[in-house]
């Protein structure tokens, strides 16, 4: 039977985080994971001499990130290599209420030039007046001090924003990119959890890339922790999380069980608790609030391995006025009600890196739009039809380049993530989601009440968006189970 300080399950970016952070200060680690690799959702695969990630994913800050903070802490920045596209490396196409499409080249990082403001008054179609307002709510972004941004938990940031009256185009393309950074709806989101993601996009950028696949730091994350004698063990399932005399005491698998003084579940809250632990361990007020967490929305789309390069940017929106979501929107494209355009995101991975690409001049490339995150839900292969429409009406020439496409949908997801054990869940593209009642002081903790059992991932632990996000968590969760482990000897 193997013995370690942690077992940590799951080794998306939370999990490799926290398992290499804890091997680096000197715990003995083992690390498991039910795929083949490590990186969770945004994982880097290999099929016929293409590198992709199995869903669409970009880092957000693109500059000064965790993950540069993390690469440096563990010593191994020579491993891995970020890029970011310089230049003009986003294509925005806007869907005028006339019915006419407009798109612009943006840099990651706006800076205001007197370029990009007459191209936002020729897509957006407003006039100084109306970006004054947008320069007034931008100014807000930065002015609220600390106990400002503690005080919106409970504000929806859909109302936070209309307090400064914005033209419905510039609303749009602020609500298309909230959507895009929490995969949930505009008017829930915890304006307290989107106004620092803003923040830092607006300072640092959008479009981190990790040369090799987007998955190559959380790879890198499970060879510290073999190189620290720990252990990665892929394609491993955990069965059981070990419960003795009241303390969680390791985690079973086809294999063994893995003992542990400490177990860190990067596999999501509902499963972690409800199925992996068990609930009868669990205080019934607190299986009563797990039972009830709201997921984030799924996604889901095509990935495309192209023979030329079709798409001239490294991420593309595709959106109108209607495409963005809320709780009523989002409800009437379930029921049917579609939008004009589904709000599409999609990411060129072989803008970032061209060495994904088996032949010069190909092109990888993930579109994707938002669904339900139930893996039973079938709506989504609609939403991605009406995509595929939208997608083929701007770039008429896709289907001549298509070597291969594959749809994915939220069972994909959690086949890659988090197992379904509640209805309407387990697809998630984020984990919790970051609305109003979920964040902040009601966020769950990353210490559960069964002792020597922690969370890591976008379920508790951190701020920020998406990977970003776990690898806070990752921090945080890896300092608090060391601290604990230190005080049990």
């Amino acid at each position: 039977m193997d013995e370690y300080d942690v077992c940590v399950i799951g080794a998306g970016f939370g999990g490799a985080t926290a398992a290499a952070l804890l091997a680096h200060a000197g715990r003995r680690v083992a690390l498991i994971d039910k795929t083949a690799r490590a990186g969770g959702k945004a994982q880097t695969t290999e099929r016929l001499g293409y590198r992709f990630e199995m869903f669409g994913a970009v880092g957000i800050p693109a500059f000064n990130s965790r993950f540069h903070e993390l690469v440096e802490r563990l010593g191994v920045a020579d491993r891995v290599q970020f890029v970011v596209p310089q230049g003009e490396a986003a294509a925005v196409h806007y869907k005028a209420p006339d019915g006419s499409w407009r798109s612009m080249r943006a840099p990651l990082i706006a800076a205001g030039t007197p370029q990009e403001i007459a191209n936002a008054k020729r897509v957006y179609g407003v006039e100084d007046a109306e970006l004054e307002a947008l320069g007034n709510y931008y100014g807000a972004l930065f002015t609220l001090d600390d106990a400002a941004l503690a005080g919106l938990e409970d504000v929806g940031m859909l109302g936070w924003m209309r307090q400064f009256g914005l033209h419905p185009a510039l609303e749009a393309q602020i609500c298309m990119n909230l959507n895009t950074l929490f995969v949930a709806p505009v008017d829930r989101i915890a304006a307290s959890e989107a106004i620092p993601v803003l923040r830092a996009q607006a300072l640092g950028g959008a479009g981190r890339y990790h040369v090799g696949g987007y998955g190559r730091v959380a790879e890198v994350c499970a060879e510290v922790v073999a190189e620290r004698g720990g252990v990665f063990r892929s394609k491993c399932r955990a069965t059981r999380i070990v419960v003795e005399n009241g303390r969680a005491v390791g985690v079973e698998t086809a294999d063994g069980v893995i003992r542990a003084r400490a177990v860190v579940s990067g596999a999501g809250i509902q499963p972690t608790v409800l199925a992996l632990a068990g609930r009868e361990h669990f205080p019934a007020d607190y299986v009563r609030r797990v039972e009830t967490l709201e997921p984030s929305w799924s996604i889901a789309g095509y990935r495309y391995v192209l023979d030329a390069r079709v798409f001239d940017a490294a991420l593309i929106p595709i959106f109108s006025d209607q495409s963005w979501l809320d709780d009523e929107r989002f409800a009437r494209m379930e029921r049917g009600e579609w939008p004009d355009v589904p709000l599409i995101a999609i990411d060129v991975a072989s803008e970032f890196d061209p060495s994904l690409v088996a032949v010069p001049g190909h092109q990888v490339a993930n579109c994707q739009v938002f669904c339900s995150a139930d893996p039973e839900s079938t709506n989504w292969r609609e939403a991605i039809r009406r995509a595929d429409e939208v997608i083929r009406e701007l770039w008429p020439e896709l289907d001549r380049h298509v070597l291969r496409k594959e749809t994915y949908g939220p069972k994909q997801v959690s086949g890659l993530s988090r197992d379904s054990v509640v209805p309407g869940a387990g697809g998630e593209a984020v984990g919790l989601a970051q609305v109003v009642g979920q964040v902040g002081r009601s966020k769950p903790a990353a210490r559960t009440p069964l002792a020597g059992l922690y969370l890591v991932g976008c379920d508790a632990g951190g701020t920020g968006s998406g990977t970003h996000q776990a690898v806070d968590s990752g921090f945080k969760v890896a300092a608090m189970v060391d601290a604990d482990l230190a005080a049990l000897a």
